[in-house]
């Protein structure tokens, strides 16, 4: 069952695959891309289907149980409908962004993040603000509901005319949008992956493409890619073709890190100990059921890594969005607040509604 509910979703893949030469763009390398596959740094303490504790227990309401059969149309199946009595509108927050502000950190959904440094630059992590892109997100919302959004996205890229320049963190659909970054306009400047650039569509102002530990000084920042435990993939070829990794925003006095998705490993002492301690962590704790958990956080892992970074603000991410993972909607934030009050981290944890804006120098 498992092998043939892919078929269409693969088919999908294999047609995007074939149809992504595109014409070269100008692009500004930091090292090369010769050396081929990628691989993670370290091995993950999660390669084996292991059930911790925490995974057995259940963070849902009875009311928001609703049991269903498996079936040709369903990608993580976990025995429950993964988004019944989920609040979509009450997750929403009033947006109000401020081209002027500074220090601001918005929380677009998912990955996507606007942030504000205090000199006055602004960036977008990985904005997807529709469907996936091409026949993925034509051929796949039809078959599949997990890539469906659960709603729309609570700006539009006209909103985000003011942004200098856009962080993406590595291929996978639901963070890297050719279709969103060309409604953005054509003079942001891009900063990529290794490899992911000869997948990037149009015209824009630079095109930075960045292998691990590497940076580039932008206006009066300092931008560096640094490295995720996770993996890249577009279409059905392609496995480890370009890079995947998170970015590090050094802007002044202020330290702004974003994950992009990543499991748990060493990594992330090794970013401490080259970048010292973050003021600001922004890290995923959704799709770490079964097999997942060894290139996604959970809650409690997600935890672990801020403590690493010496993180002083957490901000989640990733919920309410899509239902790519096992995971109910409703438990990756119920979660962590229960792995907060188990673990005590000695940094504050500040989670986002959907277009929810906060001035982040506030709680340092």
């Amino acid at each position: 069952m498992r092998a043939v509910k892919y078929i269409g979703l693969c088919s999908a893949m294999l047609v995007v695959a074939c149809n992504s030469n595109q014409t070269p763009l100008p692009v500004i390398k930091k090292h090369s891309d010769s050396v081929k596959p990628f691989e993670n740094l370290y091995d993950s303490p999660f390669e084996e289907l292991l059930t911790h504790h925490i995974d057995t227990m259940d963070f849902l309401t009875a009311e928001e149980r609703k049991p269903i059969a498996d079936s040709f149309f369903r990608l993580a199946y976990s025995g429950f409908d993964k988004s019944y009595g989920y609040d979509f509108a009450g997750n929403q927050y009033p947006t109000s962004i401020n081209r002027q502000s500074r220090n601001v950190i918005t929380w677009l959904g998912h990955a996507s993040f606007l942030i504000q440094d205090g000199l006055g630059n602004s960036y977008l992590t990985d904005p997807v603000f529709g469907e996936f892109d091409g026949i993925v997100g034509k051929i796949g919302t039809m078959i599949f509901d997990e890539l469906k959004r659960l709603g729309p996205a609570p700006v539009t890229p006209k909103d985000l005319a003011f942004v200098d320049g856009v962080l993406i963190s590595h291929d996978h659909y639901d963070h890297f949008s050719n279709d969103t970054l060309s409604k953005l306009g054509e003079e942001l400047d891009i900063f990529l992956p290794l490899g992911v650039q000869k997948k990037l569509v149009g015209r824009y102002n630079n095109v930075y493409a960045l292998d691990w530990f590497t940076e580039v000084k932008y206006k009066q920042s300092h931008i560096h890619f640094v490295p995720a435990h996770h993996y890249s993939k577009r279409g059905i070829f392609g496995q480890h073709d370009s890079l995947w990794g998170g970015w590090v925003i050094k802007a002044g006095e202020q330290t702004i890190y974003f994950a992009g998705d990543t499991g748990y490993s060493p990594i992330f002492k090794d970013i401490q100990k080259k970048y010292g301690n973050m003021d600001v962590c922004m890290m995923p704790i959704v799709t770490y059921g079964k097999h997942f958990r060894s290139v996604h956080l959970s809650p409690e892992d997600a935890l672990r890594a801020a403590q690493d970074l010496q993180c002083k603000v957490f901000v989640p991410w990733g919920y309410g969005t899509w239902q790519l993972g096992f995971e109910h909607v409703n438990e990756p934030l119920r979660r962590l607040a229960y792995a907060a009050k188990t673990f005590k981290p000695n940094f504050k944890v500040r989670v986002l509604g959907m277009g929810e804006s906060f001035k982040f120098t506030e709680l340092l």
